[in-house]
């Protein structure tokens, strides 16, 4: 995305030298021109740490959008930046970064990991498939369905890495089939996995990034909790009707394919499942490890509020999800393989620390930056201030709001990281919320609705970014359906304010 403008320089020994003028240099000096301009900008009746706090703010925030330098190097800023402007102490800076909804995300990528690691996914992903049926727009929906199943435990960068080979491997068996380049099928296939993966990481807290996020977010400012399970009432219905919802748009409304059946489709997917041989010990000890976590996850806070359970046992009302991650996580480093498992990998348990590398550090620090900005911006009054700014927006409809803020930053979303999008939001949307009278939580959930709905174009997501490296996907197809799908989420947004967000969380406009 890097647009690179140069200039002549004086030639030297006949060689003429050329300064570049790149777009991540101007976005260097932007950030802090532009949080300097705010400081001035802000009122002297602010008190000076609030003023230099907002200053840090659109620091962040443009440096995070613009990602002029890695988003998690951007993420550490508070800890440089607060002791030196008196804003907080290092100590009170630095807690956020250990924040439980860090360790959350923590274990529960091991247990992705795992999952990747053993090949565990792409079983899953072929078994449903062919689950489906063979014909074309029953594929597509298989191929749906499991891309969004995966990216719910599993990173969308390796759940698009491991089901867009797929998808290809099937738009061949149907050119094949029907004697000529089926564009539509293709097109529908490949954006079809881009979008469930998407949709699909909303369903759990670990799915994507922007999930535990929020739930941090709204923990540290308003303390609000949302558990592991409490957030499934919510994100299991959004994804599933937006799946559907999506999958018709593909098949029916966009590209219309052929409901012919594939021949060979049902042969195809049965010699890719034996090539993957009988399921192994390792993919087992694996599954057993996911069942722990869901147990844990959406089942014993039931049992623990059982008045006989807590009497007897009332250390399991103390357990958090992010005890429930961590311990998964440990358990895939003390869990041994079998023979066959350590002659494949050479490791004699799960994971082992080396397979630790693919953890997302990156999107740890950026979550705990965003919380250390979050805790200060309340902390120092800005929030409070900025609520009293918004407070004359009060007299239009909250509804009208709030479906504004969806298209702007489904808009935004388009150009920016979406974790990076989320974390410079949030703090300005929760203010804005309690100026105007919208319950916080209501508010900060919609914002991170419109976050996910980015489907235009391949920097959007890491999702759209492989499907179009595929070389399959012009670009004018995946804006021309991304405007389509951009409106359905506007659509499914608006219906889950006003129905399915204040059902589960007992909120409403």
């Amino acid at each position: 995305m890097t647009a690179i403008i140069t200039r002549e320089a004086p030639q030297s020994q006949g060689i003429p030298k050329k300064r570049p003028y790149t777009a991540r240099g101007l976005a260097l000096a932007a950030g802090p021109a532009l949080a300097l301009l705010t400081f001035v900008l802000l009122p002297d009746s602010l008190a000076m740490e609030p003023r230099l706090l907002a200053g840090v703010a659109i620091l962040m925030a443009v440096w995070w959008m613009t990602e002029a330098i890695p988003i998690p190097a951007t993420s550490l800023l508070p800890v440089i930046l607060f002791p030196v402007l008196g804003i907080a102490e290092v100590g009170p800076t630095a807690a956020p970064y250990a924040n439980s909804i860090v360790f959350l995300i923590l274990g529960g990528t091991l247990l992705g990991l795992g999952v990747q690691k053993w090949e565990l996914h792409r079983r899953i992903a072929l078994i449903t498939i062919s689950f489906f049926g063979t014909k074309p727009p029953q594929i597509i929906f298989g191929l749906m369905v499991s891309s969004a199943f995966i990216s719910a435990w599993v990173s969308n960068t390796a759940t698009a890495v491991i089901m867009i080979p797929i998808a290809l491997s099937i738009i061949k068996l149907v050119n094949e089939a029907s004697g000529r380049t089926n564009v539509k099928f293709a097109a529908s296939a490949l954006l079809g996995v881009a979008y469930a993966i998407t949709i699909g990481g909303f369903a759990t807290l670990i799915g994507q990034p922007v999930n535990p996020l929020l739930v941090a977010y709204l923990q540290e400012t308003f303390d609000i909790t949302i558990s592991f399970g409490h957030w499934m009432l919510l994100g299991i219905p959004f994804s599933v009707i937006f799946l559907v919802a999506a999958w018709f748009v593909l098949t029916f409304l966009v590209y219309r394919v052929k409901s012919n059946i594939v021949e060979g489709g049902s042969e195809l997917f049965r010699n890719e499942l034996t090539s993957l041989g009988k399921t192994s010990q390792e993919e087992k000890k694996v599954i057993a490890v996911f069942l722990i976590a869901v147990f844990g996850w959406l089942i014993l806070p039931f049992i623990a509020r059982i008045p006989q359970v807590a009497e007897a046992l009332p250390f399991l009302g103390r357990i958090e999800d992010a005890s429930i991650a961590v311990f998964v996580g440990f358990l895939l480093f003390l869990i041994p393989t079998s023979s066959e498992g350590k002659a494949k990998s050479g490791d004699k348990s799960i994971l082992v620390w080396k397979d630790a590398v693919d953890l997302p550090w990156g999107v740890l620090l950026l979550i705990g930056g965003g919380m250390a900005l979050s805790t200060q911006i309340t902390g120092t009054g800005l929030a409070a201030w900025i609520g009293e700014q918004m407070s004359g927006l009060g007299g239009l409809p909250p509804f009208a709001i709030l479906m504004v803020v969806t298209l702007v930053l489904i808009l935004i979303t388009e150009l920016t990281s979406n974790t990076a999008t989320a974390a410079a939001f949030f703090p300005v949307m929760g203010a804005l919320a309690v100026g105007i009278g919208i319950d916080p939580l209501l508010m900060t959930v919609v914002v991170s609705m419109a976050i996910m709905c980015a489907f235009m174009l391949p920097v959007a997501t890491p999702s759209n970014a492989v499907a179009f490296a595929t070389g399959e996907l012009p670009i004018r197809q995946m804006v021309r359906t991304g405007i389509w799908m951009n409106m359905l989420g506007l659509i499914i947004t608006a219906a889950a304010t006003v129905t399915l967000v204040p059902l589960v969380f007992g909120v409403s406009l």
